[in-house]
């Protein structure tokens, strides 16, 4: 069988692996939405470094908001090693014991939707949670297929290509756990239903804190720069790829759609309104990035790259005072 579409949503996830978890827990049968992942696993908290191609990427650390979300949600997550040797009847038992697992992909491989089949492959997490009887092929949910308008899926996937999608290793410096099955068990922890305002206070508070301790997160922004400068610096193709590149992180993949989520969880949590002012004027200085971006990639203009090297500056003034102001809201 053909890999294809069998459902498509207008509906899309912010993050392919949040995205995927929120997911389990609705099967599992309690729902857990992604923007609570987000808050319980520290996922506005932002690394540099280099993606999949060796391309400056702007990213949270993803496997571990993802698992730190889901156990503070009161969920217990379990990885298990795939047996490439005979991954049908491990897959069989974990979805009889879980109902459905995520596995991280190679989207060379995925053949169901335009955008895996005309752009360079990807890490990408999708969610099996069902298998034919003759082992033909799986049912996967993808919850966030990245074009001009995003949207999520469900889509029968031949079985032949969902493995080689998960042995066709390819990593980035964000993460790199491909090879395994992950699936989740309710606990029912302290932390079951989503988090009221003095709850999502505290998560605020804990990602300022972290911010300003973890060397990491404070020099993402001037890290990103510096990796960002030094592939403009290189040749024609490689410098117009990566100023798209930094369109996608800015506009598209993560910043501004981490700060729309970030938005409301501030506003649950009672921000003050000059913390909800550096929030907005964060969210406008990565837009205005992304627009920069567009034209560096089409002029190579040293006033444009003169321009993204201010908005830069501006952007790590701007996020260090929105985190000073969420450690101390009443400063």
């Amino acid at each position: 069988m053909d890999s294809h579409i069998t459902e498509r949503y207008d509906e899309a996830a912010v993050n392919c692996l949040t995205g995927s978890y929120s997911f389990l827990a609705g099967i599992a049968g309690r729902p857990v939405a992604e923007q609570t992942v987000f808050e319980r696993g520290d996922g506005y908290l932002f690394q540099a470094g280099l993606d999949e191609s060796g391309y400056p990427e702007y990213i949270f650390p993803v496997e571990e908001a993802g698992a730190l979300g889901m156990t503070r949600s009161g969920f217990t997550v379990h990885k298990e090693p795939i047996a490439f040797d005979a991954p049908a009847p491990q897959l069989e038992a974990l979805l009889a014991r879980h109902k459905a697992v995520i596995v991280w992909v190679n989207t060379a491989h995925l053949h169901y939707a335009d955008v895996y089949r005309d752009n360079n492959p990807y890490l990408h997490a999708v969610v099996v949670h069902g298998i034919a009887a003759d082992r033909g092929h799986v049912a996967v949910h993808d919850s966030l297929v990245v074009g001009p308008q995003p949207y999520s899926c469900r889509a029968a996937v031949a079985f032949d290509d969902l493995v080689r999608s998960a042995a066709d290793r390819i990593k980035s410096d964000a993460h790199d756990a491909m090879g395994f099955f992950y699936a989740v068990s309710d606990d029912s922890g302290p932390a079951a239903g989503s988090p009221d305002g003095t709850e999502l206070s505290g998560a605020l508070a804990r990602q300022a804190e972290r911010f300003f301790a973890e060397e990491r997160f404070r020099q993402a922004i001037r890290r990103y720069q510096e990796l960002c400068e030094e592939c403009f610096a290189g040749p024609p193709e490689r410098s117009a790829h990566g100023a798209r590149r930094l369109f996608h992180h800015a506009s598209v993949l993560y910043a501004v759609p981490s700060l729309k989520l970030m938005a409301r969880s501030l506003r649950t949590a009672g921000a003050p309104e000059h913390t909800l002012a550096l929030h907005e004027e964060a969210m406008r200085h990565w837009e205005a990035m992304g627009v920069l971006a567009l034209r560096y990639e089409a002029t190579s203009a040293p006033s444009v790259l003169k321009r993204i090297t201010q908005r830069f500056q501006q952007l790590d003034e701007t996020t260090t005072r929105l985190w000073e102001s969420v450690a101390k809201p009443g400063g």
